[in-house]
């Protein structure tokens, strides 16, 4: 007891009760979860946006489409549109079932093993929609997909640089939206979907930075190599396929992420009940669990008790 207790109690003992309540132990335990929780959120979203970053890329150099973005472009989404989210991710108050959680083993890494699976898998989506995007796009303004037929097109360059700008508006939107399915693992993103304030400032702050990148003068076209304006409402329109078709893939993907985690909830519950039984067993050889001798019963006597009177 922090309050109560002496100064030697204090010294010897493992944990200090600084209030001397006992709720304060359920109070740490969940807050606690809640941090934990927390970094394995912000990991696997910016773990997640960066193997799409690299997928996209790959899949453009190896089929001959020109590059999806220049590296001051990818700079301008890790350090910009993607970091804000998944900072406000590791800032979540926590769900409400957090303490019906089995305790986790102390040589448990952060990232798990479906942790692993939900990140390939989420990357894998983002990158199918956005290179799908990306597809319609260079149809749309280039006429071709292929960079050695796109070099032949008249005004190659500028056609180019509204088909980038229409998959970097897209991937923005679709990474603004997987913040939010990010907030669980295994519950759909509408579930106390304004619980995060954090959140809600970040994505503010990503939108802006969005519209700075892709319209300001200068900026975007000189700079980003980025045309908001030059697109069209067609290349916004076009854009809104990411965001959409992300969230109903994220959400679906869900369902497969839940199922492994109750698998691993089940296999945490049957370590503990081996733990359990293995404490229970070292108790009885050394004799703790014995039955107490059963007391003998007063006014009766037996035979041989009565031989002697």
């Amino acid at each position: 007891m922090g309050i109560q207790g002496t100064e030697v109690a204090k010294g010897a003992s493992d944990m200090i009760l600084t209030d001397d309540n006992f709720c304060s132990i359920v109070a740490a335990v969940e807050k606690g979860r809640c941090i934990y929780a927390g970094i394995q959120k912000f990991v696997a979203f910016i773990m997640s946006v960066h193997i799409a970053e690299v997928m996209q890329i790959f899949v453009c150099i190896i089929t001959g489409m020109p590059v999806m973005r220049t590296p001051l472009q990818i700079l301008f989404l890790i350090l910009v549109t993607d970091l804000p989210p998944s900072i406000a991710l590791g800032m979540e108050p926590g769900e409400a079932t957090v303490l019906q959680e089995r305790p986790r083993p102390k040589e448990e890494p952060v990232v798990l093993n479906w942790m692993w699976f939900s990140m390939v898998l989420n990357g894998a989506v983002l990158s199918v929609v956005i290179i799908l995007v990306y597809i319609f796009a260079l149809l749309y303004y280039c006429g071709e997909i292929l960079q050695t037929e796109i070099n032949n097109v008249p005004n190659f360059e500028s056609k180019l640089m509204d088909a980038r700008t229409v998959a970097f508006i897209s991937l923005v939107w679709a990474e603004n939206v997987r913040s939010y399915c990010s907030r669980s693992f295994d519950k759909p993103f509408y579930v106390d979907l304004l619980g995060n304030k954090h959140m809600q400032h970040a994505i503010i702050m990503a939108q802006i930075c969005l519209y700075v990148a892709v319209l300001l003068p200068f900026f975007s076209d000189q700079i980003l190599q980025l045309r908001g304006i030059k697109i069209g409402i067609e290349g916004w329109l076009l854009a809104l396929i990411g965001p959409i078709g992300c969230l109903v893939l994220c959400e679906l993907c869900k369902l497969i992420t839940g199922r492994q985690m109750q698998q691993y909830q089940s296999q945490l519950a049957m370590r503990h009940l081996a733990m359990d039984k293995a404490r229970q067993e070292k108790a009885d050889r050394m004799g703790f669990s014995k039955a107490a001798p059963e007391p003998q019963k007063i006014g009766k006597t037996t035979e041989a008790g009565a031989s002697r009177f």
